[in-house]
């Protein structure tokens, strides 16, 4: 009876080591999910190195792990619910024109994996989301109106708002990288949410350009008609000049022409023909001189 009692305990004890055991493996396991990588730290070593990639890890009760996406990550800040703003978090920026505007906003970013580490120490051991939340966000409303100042409130509002965006970009991967190891791979304004009297002063400003586009579509209109007036005109001058140029010589190369028949009668005229034209006179009209080619004088004949 003893003996079975001993072995009971004995099986009782056994099945608690393993149940102690597997819960302690339990409580060791560590999942990294896809997109991630995990910093351990632990009070004896401090910090590790080596990250932990996507997958599971045996990791020690006593060290901790904190998670840093390096996949793309939305972070979005708009008047509306949407993914990633449950409420309204538009935010005003500051234009050239000494105007404020409201503005829905999204970034996509990740972090450098290379810099996880440093990261991590540096901000004390909060991970990648708390460090979006709490340390991001609060920077990023100054640091995006930094790149907005120099750009009018109609540029914002209605302008050419990619290169903006590509702007603000550059200056965000840069800022956001060097203070949080952070990589911006895309930063937009996508809506702007003026009040009343902000609207207003938009509407009469593009009211404004619409009439300035309007007047110079008309001064272009007439201004292309004046040059196809103009552009006739010559063409008309041209078509009268060139018409009097073949009038002219027409008549010059009329005048060669009576020229020419007039040197070549006049070449023809000998005396000759002088005496036989005398002498057919004076068979028709009697007595006659002929003076020249074109002069007959008659005499009294028989």
């Amino acid at each position: 009876m003893r003996k079975r009692i001993a072995g009971m305990i004995g099986a009782v004890i056994l099945a608690l080591v393993l149940v102690i055991g597997l819960f302690c493996v339990a409580l060791s396991i560590e999942r990294i999910p896809t997109g991630y990588v995990g910093v351990v730290y632990s009070m004896n070593g401090g910090v590790q190195d080596e990250l932990l990639t996507q997958g599971f890890h045996l990791v020690a009760p006593t060290k901790q792990v904190k998670e840093f996406t390096i996949g793309n990550e939305q972070l979005v800040l708009t008047k509306d619910s949407r993914e990633g703003s449950e409420e309204d978090d538009s935010f005003m920026v500051s234009t050239a024109d000494n105007a404020n505007i409201s503005i829905s906003f999204q970034m996509s970013y990740r972090f450098r994996q290379e810099d996880v580490v440093n990261t991590y120490m540096k901000f004390r051991g909060m991970d990648g989301e708390s460090i979006v939340k709490n340390r991001v966000r609060t920077v990023l409303k100054a640091k995006v109106s930094e790149v907005t100042t120099f750009y009018s409130m109609m540029d914002i509002y209605s302008g050419d708002r990619g290169k903006i965006n590509d702007k603000i970009t550059e200056f965000l991967d840069e800022e956001l990288g060097e203070a949080f190891g952070i990589e911006v791979i895309d930063a937009s304004i996508i809506d702007v949410h003026p009040d009343a009297q902000l609207q207003k002063t938009i509407d009469d400003r593009v009211t404004a350009m619409q009439k300035k586009q309007q007047a110079e579509a008309e001064q272009d209109t007439i201004r292309v008609q004046n040059e196809t007036k103009i552009m006739q005109a010559e063409a008309d001058a041209e078509a009268k000049k060139v018409a009097a140029q073949a009038e002219a010589d027409i008549r010059v190369m009329e005048a060669e022409a009576e020229a020419e028949a007039n040197r070549v009668i006049a070449a023809s005229i000998t005396p000759e023909l002088i005496e036989m034209m005398e002498a057919q006179a004076r068979l028709e009209h009697g007595w006659v001189t002929v003076q020249g080619a074109d002069t007959v004088v008659a005499g009294a004949g028989g």
